[in-house]
Formats: structure tokens, C-alpha cells, sequence
């Protein structure tokens, strides 16, 4: 059987979807027109009215053909192997622009994704990747990686985050997100590998005391489980273990560019659900004068700041929503983590919080965040040099690798040299914890006046010194010499500079 192409303007789409549905998977029209308005048509309404789909039958896809080997193909029923793929263009294009030599460059600037359609009926939204550029609401900060995939023989790439919807037998939310993540991870690092539904199932095998397919779903520590056999040195934080702090650290890791996975809850509707948190809404710098001072549960810290009149304010605690894959609803959803299912139209669904999340971290990371939060604050309310009495700042706390970081850092004007050629001097291990030091006024144009560096590491947080790479404050310098453990001090004073925000990629309207 050869591959059929259509190509479809928006006034066209419902059309489209519908007719292939009928042509290549023998679904009736009526059936077909029930499955558009229900589980495609959402998903298309969030993006740009002059997007154009070029749709393709007899694709194999992967991801698909995992599911329908180990399961689908044993059924009595008829499931077909193949899907049919939708790219997306940014305006009209046409099937002889494929063939010229000439347009390829113009069409790789216009690709903007794709979805898969598969014959796991009625939910039949499969693999996807769609770009941020493509949504009608695309104004956001996102974890995101390149994909590489083709239409119509031309090969293109797209950057954005991997979705796909359940098809609630292979597959429930606990495995479309351990795919996701994984999907996300193997394409930006070759340290992780992407992993197809099969393999999640036999990973899983010796901690279930029952079959696995059809999936009743997995709990919180099963998703973490697997996640730690597939390389990561995960951290699980639930609600009620750390309190006001839990979204916090949340906000943290999201800063860092690091995908969460995020358990929901509503009991008393006896409803579970796990999404993905992968980033957040772009710009709300007109907010920070609603930051509250920094709440603080250590005794010694606390005694530090009313005696001498300090306040801290965490970055983290600024009000703003989230950006949620949730394999219920279209990719890229927006709400705030005080009401993480807002887009969902049963009332028992809004009521849902979130109940725990489980940061998927590189294993060598030894201090998570709780604690290197907690360092930062004690070493500048009591380290060998505190800040000035009397201060007001802005804490803004974040993971980076250091071959990252001295890349941007290099490359950022607004870092002045001295401060520059300082910190790309500097010996740093693989992943460091960034601490920079603002004030209200500061943050909101982007700038920062102190910077604190810490080695992600070493978890040995007792000693005072142990963890801290290099300090620089209130106009002193602080370096820690590994050699004799001493912290030496010296007066460097330096001009506000440009904060580091390139672990999530922005975009714009």
C-alpha cells in the first residue's frame, strides 16, 4: 500500500481527520465526526488560525507499533499497525514544495511539529511534538528538546516537549508521563535512552504483585521506581512532609529546567492523576512587589534576621502559573499549582491538589534542593561573612550544569568582566547550585547584585564551608580553598549584572 497526502487548511481540518479516519481505518463517519468533536477537536482549537496540516497514512510509528506488538495484535478484534502522521506548517504550503531543492530551508523554518493519529479508538491523539510557536497562547518558558522526524521525505526538527494521550489499556497517565520524561531526556541527553510502553511494563514487573496490562495505572512510588531504574537519581516530595515549602521547591526545579512529574489528588472523588509540570508563563516581572518575606522554620536563621533586621524574599514564592502536559488535555496547559486541574470542566476534577511531585535528577546530584536552599540562607545569616544588617533581598535559587552556565555566562553581555573571566575561572563540578542575590527593584529589570555558587555535589551541608564554591556580597569576595578548607576573603565590589535564564527556552506571542 502506498502513502496517500492530504493537505488541509483550517476551515478544512474537521474534514480531514474525519475522512481519513473513514478511508484508512474503515471508521464510520458518524463515529469518525464523534471521535473529531470529542478527543482531536480540543487539541486543534488551541493552535494559530493559519496553520496548515499535511497528513500522511501508512506511518509507523514506534511509539504505536510498541503497544500494538505486545498487546493490541493479540485481540480478537482488528487493529491496524499503521497511523497516519499530521505535520504542521506555519501558512499554506503545497505538495510540489517538497520536490524543490530551493524551498527546503524556507519549509524547515515553518515546520512547527506534529501529531499522530493511531487506531485506538476513541482516544486516537498518539505521539506528539508540537512547537510553542504553533498555539495561539504560546507566551511561556519551557523545558524543551529537538526532535527530528520527516514529511514527505524531507527531514525536519522541532523543539518542543513530547506528548501523547492514553489509550487507557497499554497505556495510563503513570506511562505516558515515565514516557514523556524519558522521550524528553533521550532526545537532549545521551546519557538516557527514550523507552516504549513494553519496556515500562517489564521494569515495573518486580515490584507488581499483579498483571500489568491492562494498566490500572501505577502509584506515586512506582512512577519514582522507574524512573530510578532508568538512570535517574530521583527525589519524591510529598505535601505533607514539607508544607509551605513543597511548592517552593517545586518552583525551584521548574527554574532549574528540570520536568517534573506531579501526582494530583481529590480523595473524597476518589480521583488520581499524574501530569507533567515543564515550565512556566514567560513574563510577571509587575509581581514581585507581592512577594511576602521568606518563611523560615530553622531557629538559628530566623534569630539571625530579627536581630538584625533582615529580610529575605524567595523567588519561588512569586504567584504565577505553571505550564502542565497532561495526557488528558491538549500539550501545554497553563494553571497555577493551587489549582493544577483549573482547565477541566468537572467540578470534583478543580478540586484536585497536588499531592507530591518526584524530580527526575542526574544521579551524581547529591544536594537536592530543600537543603541547598536551606544552606544558602543559613551561610548568608551566619556564614564567616553575613550579609549587612538591615538588608532587604531577593533569593533566587536554581540548579545548572557548570559547562552551561560558563557558556551563557561567556556569552552575556550584561556580566561584566572581572565578575566573568572570575567564574569561568573557577573549578566547578558537573551541576551547581546558583544562588543569586537581588533586591525588588533589581529583579524586575532582569539584574542581580550577589551571586553564591555551590557544589550540587556534596551533600555534607554540616560544615560550613564544605559545599560553597565561590561567594560574592555586600562587596567581598569569598572563595573557599579546598586545599586548607579555609574560606579566603578579599574586596571586590561589582556593578548590578544579568541574572542567568537559560535553563527554559522562551517564547512570545
Amino acid at each position: 500500500m502506498s502513502i496517500s497526502v492530504y493537505i488541509a487548511t483550517k476551515p478544512d481540518w474537521a474534514n480531514l481527520i474525519i475522512t481519513l479516519l473513514h478511508k484508512t481505518y474503515g471508521v464510520e463517519k458518524r463515529f469518525g465526526k464523534r471521535i473529531y468533536e470529542a478527543n482531536v477537536k480540543p487539541h486543534f482549537d488551541s493552535l494559530k488560525a493559519n496553520i496548515c496540516f499535511l497528513a500522511e497514512t501508512c506511518y509507523v510509528d514506534g511509539f504505536y507499533r510498541d503497544s500494538y506488538y505486545h498487546y493490541f495484535s493479540s485481540k480478537l478484534n482488528c487493529y491496524s499497525r499503521d497511523c497516519i502522521r499530521i505535520s504542521l506548517f506555519d501558512g499554506e504550503v503545497h505538495e510540489d514544495e517538497f520536490a524543490d531543492p530551493d524551498k527546503y530551508d524556507l519549509l524547515q523554518k515553518r515546520y512547527l511539529g506534529f501529531y499522530v493519529l493511531r487506531p485506538t479508538f476513541p482516544l486516537v491523539i498518539g505521539r506528539s511534538v508540537i512547537s510553542p510557536k504553533a498555539l495561539k497562547d504560546s507566551e511561556m518558558r519551557l523545558c524543551v528538546s529537538a526532535f527530528n522526524t520527516t514529511a514527505i521525505g524531507l527531514k525536519f526538527k522541532v523543539c518542543g516537549f513530547p506528548h501523547s494521550s492514553q489509550d487507557t489499556e497499554t497505556i495510563t497517565c503513570a506511562e505516558t508521563t515515565l514516557w514523556a520524561i524519558m522521550e524528553y531526556f533521550g532526545n537532549k541527553y545521551s546519557y538516557y535512552k527514550p523507552v516504549q510502553p513494553s519496556k515500562i511494563i517489564k521494569q515495573l514487573n518486580d515490584l507488581s504483585f499483579e498483571r500489568q496490562v491492562p494498566s490500572r495505572g501505577l502509584a506515586v512510588h512506582q512512577i519514582s521506581y522507574a524512573l530510578k531504574e532508568f538512570g535517574f537519581g530521583t527525589r519524591m516530595y510529598g505535601k505533607d512532609q514539607y508544607g509551605d515549602e513543597f511548592e517552593r521547591l517545586l518552583s525551584c526545579y521548574v527554574e532549574s529546567g528540570i520536568p517534573l512529574v506531579v501526582a494530583i489528588q481529590n480523595k473524597a472523588a476518589r480521583i488520581g492523576h499524574a501530569l507533567l509540570v515543564v515550565g512556566r508563563e514567560n513574563d510577571y516581572t509587575s509581581r514581585f512587589d507581592e512577594l511576602e518575606p521568606y518563611k523560615i522554620d530553622d531557629k538559628e536563621s530566623l534569630l539571625a534576621l530579627k536581630n538584625k533586621n533582615i529580610a529575605i524574599y524567595d523567588y519561588d514564592s512569586m504567584p504565577k502559573r505553571f505550564v502542565f502536559i497532561d495526557d488528558n488535555h491538549p500539550a501545554y496547559r497553563k494553571a497555577t499549582l493551587a489549582k493544577p486541574a483549573a482547565h477541566y470542566p468537572s467540578d470534583e476534577w478543580k478540586q484536585c491538589t497536588i499531592t507530591h511531585f518526584i524530580a527526575p535528577l542526574y544521579p551524581k546530584i547529591y544536594l537536592e534542593a530543600f537543603e541547598a536552599k536551606k544552606y544558602v540562607v543559613k551561610f548568608l545569616l551566619n556564614g564567616l561573612q553575613p550579609i549587612h544588617e538591615h538588608s532587604e533581598i531577593v533569593l533566587r535559587v536554581f540548579l545548572a550544569s557548570s559547562r552551561s552556565y560558563k557558556h551563557e555566562l561567556a556569552r552575556n553581555a550584561g556580566v561584566s568582566g572581572e565578575l566573568k573571566n572570575l567564574l569561568i575561572e573557577t573549578q566547578m563540578p558537573k551541576f551547581i547550585w546558583v544562588a543569586e542575590i537581588s533586591t525588588k527593584e533589581l529583579i524586575k529589570v532582569g539584574q542581580a547584585s550577589g551571586i553564591m555558587l555551590v557544589d550540587a555535589t556534596e551533600a555534607n551541608t554540616y560544615h560550613k564551608v564544605n559545599p560553597l564554591i565561590i561567594a560574592l556580597f555586600d562587596g567581598n569576595l569569598l572563595v573557599l580553598e579546598k586545599s586548607s578548607g579555609k574560606l579566603q576573603r578579599k574586596v571586590l565590589h561589582l556593578e548590578p549584572f544579568s541574572i542567568y535564564d537559560h535553563n527554559l527556552t522562551a517564547f512570545e506571542k
